[in-house]
């Protein structure tokens, strides 16, 4: 991954023109609090001045060399921090840059010179810095000016500021030898975990070598040139590729796969893409979204297979909590991301809806993250998702929906819909394939239709009414029984609509067990149903035809050979569906 990191590092820094200093360079207004910017003012013979109170000068934020230290307590990379107590940064940033500075540099004579007129003045800085503070609450930003320049503008800091970076992150080093990115023998390589910190050497369990940090850097070797490349490719993409995926933040990362000149017009256009224009041009557009409003997915689809794309999920991302990685999607090709959004469309256009996102898998698997991450790793890089988990992780937000909603059923079946179109959807991506596990279920069916082959050649010739309802649970629906057990839970509910409407209640609502019921519970269902039915006397000829359906079908099979889940999947599937199961045999009834 770091080797596209790093080619997007190029393309930008040929691209802008930078020199190696401006890419560790940070802004100090990176969240754009620091408004206000605390000048040390000195002469040209570095005696102290004044403090100066000026605006920050955000479009030029390099004049104030600013890098944060590593560590807490460390000072910043130049004489430029981030105000948190004006004494305290004072004396633990500023004075301490310069102490430890005129220790390490005794031959910069300068160095020591400020410092002097630091302490010489120390009180009275302090006194003024105060007094600043109470006139405004925004955040401060406090540098140092020497005759009217700033620290980027002198060589002096310029230099220091490099040099003391590069100490401080290779003190794990090993000379002539091979840098991990770029392949080449280097004078000098180093470990580090300034580049993403899911690399780390302060933890002995990471170190190769028999746990000698002098050894670290075997596992991650990187050489001076790469490692500027890679910062700046990951600056950029934190900056500028990071969307949502829901409540979960990934990076979108383009790669370069064909040094065309077509390949990379394509990909400067990715990386030239402003953020802040996607949901403008997704609502002008009228495009339909599928992971987030300000996605860019629906933009790159359209992309030629000369580029891919990474998905990088991460968990973390300050300096205080170190970065994992949660999902790492690698070379996604356009054509597959479009191929997302054709069967997007599809289930649209199948279950008559305005847009389908990826929301509808999200609602079931927010308490199960590693399924979630295995299921979108899926989506955008093909595979086979394991079916009987994803109807078990159903279920269970399934049955959570039917107990707390009480006698009102709708929630429910408006969720159970969902599902239905989550396994319509993974069925056309191709990750469930239901003709392998039609030769394991299926063999329970045919064992029992052995015994009267008459019957057996009679199921394979005749094509049902209810064809087309059944192909919406993506060919889930392949024996007798779940097609009986579909159609028993939409005989069911039109029961129910009868009791909410004559009783303005569902009594049978207690015969569902919490849809919990097995085998034997969903045969000893069917004529308690249309004991009901005949009850209210709404037995009608439709009613009637159906519940012979189901009879023909339960009969068929001695066994179900199915888990709880499934049986109780089938069943609510029948109750959310039940318009479609009426509108076929009503159908029928009206041309007889």
């Amino acid at each position: 991954m770091l080797e596209v990191v790093k080619q997007i590092g190029e393309i930008l820094l040929e691209k802008e023109k930078k020199e190696p200093l401006e890419i560790l360079i940070e802004n100090p207004d990176s969240n754009g609090t620091y408004k206000i910017v605390w000048a040390l003012e000195f002469d040209k013979d570095l005696k102290f001045q004044d403090i100066t109170e000026e605006e920050f000068k955000a479009e030029n934020y390099k004049i104030y060399l600013y890098k944060r230290g590593i560590g807490a307590n460390s000072p910043d990379f130049s004489p430029t921090s981030r105000i948190t107590e004006p004494e305290k940064t004072f004396l633990k940033k500023i004075i301490k840059w310069f102490e430890s500075h005129f220790k390490s540099h005794k031959e910069i004579s300068e160095f020591g010179e400020i410092l002097n007129e630091l302490n010489k003045h120390k009180k009275e800085i302090i006194e003024k810095l105060n007094q600043l503070n109470q006139q405004s609450k925004d955040s401060k930003i406090i540098t140092i000016k020497i005759d009217g320049k700033y620290p980027y503008e002198i060589k002096l800091f310029r230099d220091t500021f490099i040099n003391d970076f590069f100490q401080k992150i290779t003190e794990v080093k090993k000379e002539n030898s091979v840098c991990s990115i770029c392949g080449e023998k280097k004078d000098s390589v180093f470990a580090t975990s300034q580049l993403y910190t899911f690399f780390t050497t302060d933890k002995e369990c990471y170190i190769a070598g028999g746990f000698n940090k002098k050894e670290a850097w075997k596992n991650f070797p990187v050489c001076k040139d790469c490692f500027l490349k890679v910062d700046f490719g990951r600056k950029f993409i934190e900056n500028n590729l990071k969307f949502k995926f829901y409540s979960r933040n990934y990076y979108l990362i383009p790669h370069l796969i064909l040094d065309t000149k077509e390949a990379l017009e394509e990909i400067n256009d990715i990386l030239s893409f402003e953020k802040k224009n996607i949901k403008s041009l997704s609502q002008n557009e009228k495009k339909k979204y599928f992971a987030d409003e300000e996605e860019i997915l629906d933009i790159i689809k359209d992309y030629k297979d000369i580029i891919t794309f990474y998905f990088l999920f991460l968990k973390g991302g300050s300096t205080a909590d170190k970065d994992r990685i949660l999902l790492l999607v690698e070379d996604v090709l356009p054509s597959r991301i479009y191929k997302v959004f054709e069967v997007k469309e599809k289930v649209e256009n199948t279950f008559n809806i305005e847009n389908y996102t990826f929301g509808k898998i999200n609602q079931f698997l927010t308490e199960f993250d590693k399924f979630l991450f295995e299921v979108i790793d899926k989506i955008f890089r093909e595979g086979k998702l394991d079916y009987k988990a994803i109807l078990k992780i159903f279920m269970k937000k399934i049955r959570q929906k039917f107990v707390n909603s009480s006698k009102d059923i709708r929630e429910t079946l408006f969720l159970t819909r969902d599902a239905i179109m989550n396994i319509y959807f993974f069925k056309e991506l191709s990750l469930i394939n239901f003709d392998d596990i039609n030769i394991k279920e299926r063999k329970f069916e045919v064992k029992m239709l052995r015994k009267n082959k008459k019957m057996l050649e009679e199921m394979k010739m005749e094509e049902t009414k209810f064809d087309k309802v059944f192909e919406k649970l993506g060919g889930s629906l392949n024996t007798t029984a779940k097609q009986g057990i579909f159609l028993l839970g939409a005989l069911t509910q039109m029961l129910l609509n009868i009791q909410g409407v004559e009783r303005e209640n569902t009594p049978f609502w207690k015969q569902l067990k919490g849809l919990k019921m097995n085998e034997e519970d969903i045969k000893g269902l069917l004529p308690k149903v249309i004991n009901k039915l005949q009850e209210y006397g709404k037995l009608d000829k439709g009613k009637k035809e159906l519940a012979k359906e189901i009879s023909k079908y339960l009969l068929h099979q001695e066994k179900f050979g199915l888990t709880i889940d499934e049986i109780n999947f089938y069943f609510v599937s029948g109750m959310s569906l039940v318009d479609e199961v009426k509108e076929e045999i009503y159908k029928k009834v009206e041309n007889e």
